[in-house]
């Protein structure tokens, strides 16, 4: 409960302070003790990368969500990337995590490693996709995963920092006319 209320009111100096905190405003915050922030986190470091990995965990309960494997595979799909583009929308902490933050190297080994493991996601979904008969048989799965997979991060991340922000259907939409085309189907 406690190691809670100190993530929580670390999320919200990260908000609130543009991606920079320090452990004495973030136990002060919570009104706690420094020394049991660094308890449960050990570091500035690990508390940080308790809520970078909390973050990529949300984000990939949306991206790997069940949905019905007998709909066609390209009405899934744009049904799966509407549903990640909404909650990168939001997740309050998505804006600091892929704005500010990304360029730090706490964010920057999280996001490489959860970045791969999206791109193998994505082959294995594409491959489904050829097996299926959706995709031809054409494609290459593994270039077209790590395609998709680096555009689709962009172009939302592009998306986020614009003011105002596109509208998340025209977003969903406008990247997904790009993975129509990545993978020679019907958009």
């Amino acid at each position: 409960m406690r190691a809670a209320k100190i993530l929580a009111a670390a999320e919200m100096l990260l908000r609130e302070g543009g991606g920079e905190l320090e452990m004495g405003q973030v136990a002060e915050k919570a009104g706690v003790s420094v020394g049991l922030a660094y308890h449960y986190f050990g570091s500035k470091s690990g508390m940080l990368g308790a809520i970078i990995h909390a973050f990529y965990d949300r984000y990939n309960q949306v991206a790997n969500q069940y949905i019905d494997p007998d709909i066609k595979w390209g009405v899934r799909e744009k049904s799966r990337l509407m549903a990640v583009v909404e909650f990168l929308y939001n997740d309050p902490m998505a804006p600091v995590i892929l704005g500010k933050m990304a360029r730090t190297n706490q964010v920057a080994a999280v996001e490489s490693a959860r970045h791969e493991e999206m791109i193998e996601m994505a082959i294995r979904n594409i491959r489904s996709g050829i097996k299926r008969g959706d995709i031809g048989s054409h494609i290459d799965p593994t270039i077209a995963g790590a395609a998709i997979t680096g555009a689709i991060r962009s172009g939302i991340m592009h998306a986020m920092g614009m003011h105002p922000r596109p509208d998340p259907a025209k977003l969903t939409h406008q990247i997904w006319g790009m993975i129509a085309g990545a993978l020679d189907i019907e958009r």
